[in-house]
């Protein structure tokens, strides 16, 4: 590893390796990602903060693409890293769920048996939506929807705007 061969032991953001599913997946840009709905939305409000759900893919090359071109932006990256509570949920993931963790969808009706489904579930029946990525801004008390959410915007100032509005929207009085 001190080679550069194997990143695995590379160090992880404080709090990281607690976090529900973090041996599954890999935070983009070392950044404090949860990858839970019910984990981040808890510690988004005792931290006082926004959540933006990031719904992904293992196979979204447009997730990638925003990970990639838009996110290390300096502004970007500062909001994502320091004003918000990313959740980063794969709606493609399909990890089987404890028995006792799976359930039969009120929206679909079918089975939701695997980490994916859970998260597909999520989008469809909540935000109305299955396409990814898939951005959306909540207030984690309420769990409401701050501004509309939005999908790849590879304008890093629109983007970024993006993301303002739905941190000054959960500030203002």
């Amino acid at each position: 590893a001190a080679f550069g061969g194997d990143n695995a032991a590379a160090p992880q953001p404080s709090g990281q390796a607690s976090h529900k599913y973090a041996d599954l997946f890999h935070a983009p840009l070392k950044l404090d990602v949860f990858f839970d709905y019910d984990e981040g939305i808890a510690h988004a409000e005792a931290v006082g903060k926004p959540v933006l759900i990031d719904f992904t893919g293992h196979a979204c090359v447009n997730c990638r693409k925003m990970e990639a071109s838009v996110w290390p932006e300096p502004d970007v990256y500062a909001l994502l890293n320091e004003e918000l509570i990313l959740i980063q949920l794969y709606v493609d993931d399909k990890t089987a769920l404890p028995a006792d963790e799976q359930y039969v969808s009120t929206f679909s009706g079918r089975t939701v048996r695997t980490i994916g489904n859970q998260w597909s579930d999520l989008q469809a029946a909540r935000f109305q939506a299955n396409s990814q990525p898939y951005y959306v801004l909540l207030d984690p008390a309420t769990e409401t929807v701050l501004v509309p959410p939005g999908g790849a915007d590879y304008d890093p100032a629109s983007y970024r705007a993006f993301l303002q509005s739905g941190v000054a929207a959960y500030n203002a009085p």
